[in-house]
Parts: structure tokens; sequence; C-alpha cells
């Protein structure tokens, strides 16, 4: 495997094993920026939903959503934690969940579009949100190319000293 496929693993990994130990071990300030952020975004995406006639469930009022949001953030740590460590150990498809719960923060806590009353605000949003795509994409990339190859010795083979020959002319109008 390559050094630098490991390392780059590691590293991103790090990011998320340092941010779902930060809320297991401090959830306060998540959960201050969850309920802070969530009645904004759920406003806004009831907002798109009445012109089609659709309502929200009412188990994702914010009301509803702060009585849990202790138990969600402490949850959102765990999954971030582990998917990291699987994500080490070349497992794409924890690279391709913890890409949709990074999209998830963009959308509902980092969104420029229903965030920030300022334009100041609207650009460190926009800031915050760009930076979490990158490291999206980046999971995305690692889910995408990681193989969950089976490493086991192959017999060598000999070479019969044949060269390869150029396709004929028939063979290449097809």
């Amino acid at each position: 495997m390559n050094f630098f496929a490991i390392l780059g693993r590691v590293l991103l990994a790090v990011i998320f094993i340092g941010a779902g130990i930060d809320k297991l071990k401090n959830p306060q300030h998540s959960v201050g920026l969850l309920n802070g952020k969530y009645p904004k975004f759920y406003e806004h995406l009831q907002s798109e939903l009445k012109q089609y006639n659709l309502q929200l469930p009412v188990q994702l009022q914010p009301k509803e959503i702060q009585k849990i949001s202790n138990e969600l953030i402490m949850g959102v740590g765990v999954v971030e934690v582990l998917l990291s460590l699987f994500v080490v150990l070349n497992q794409g498809w924890a690279g391709k969940l913890l890409s949709f719960l990074v999209l998830s923060f963009v959308a509902v806590i980092h969104n420029p579009y229903i965030h920030g009353s300022s334009q100041s605000e609207k650009l460190a949003e926009q800031s915050q949100a760009l930076w979490t795509l990158g490291i999206a994409g980046a999971l995305m990339l690692i889910g995408t190319s990681s193989k969950n190859v089976n490493v086991t010795a192959q017999p060598a083979t000999k070479s019969k000293g044949v060269a390869p020959v150029a396709p004929s002319q028939k063979a290449k109008k097809n």
C-alpha cells in the first residue's frame, strides 16, 4: 500500500477523531451551535416545502430537536470517531458515510444562504462551508478509491519471450 495514501487517510481521520472526542468530552459548544442554527434551517426548509403543500414531521421541529440535542451531539461524536478509524483502515464505505455526515453539517450549520445577518457573517459561513465541502470531497475520494483487496501471493509467471503485437488495421476500425 502506498505510504502517502495511508498518511493522507490518517491525517484526514485526525480531524474527525479530534472533533468526535471534543463532542464527547465537551458537548455544550456543539449543542449550542446546533440549537442556535437549526431553527433557521428548519424555518427555511419549511418555507421551501410549503410551496409544494408539504410539511416537515413534528419530530423535526426545533423544540423537539432541542430536547435531544445533547444525545444527538454525543452520537455524532461516536460516529465521527468510529468512522474515522475505519477510514484509516481503508474501508471505503466509512469515507462515504463520513462525507454524508459532513455534508449535513454544511446544509444545517454552515449554510451561507441561511445563516449570517451581515456580509462578514455570511462570508465566514461561506468560508467554513467551502472548507467543509473540501473535506467531504476528500472523504468521497477515499470512499471511491479504497479497495478491499485480498492480499495473497500469486505465483510468478515466466514470459514466453513473445513481444506484444500492434493491433491490425481491422481492429483499429472497430
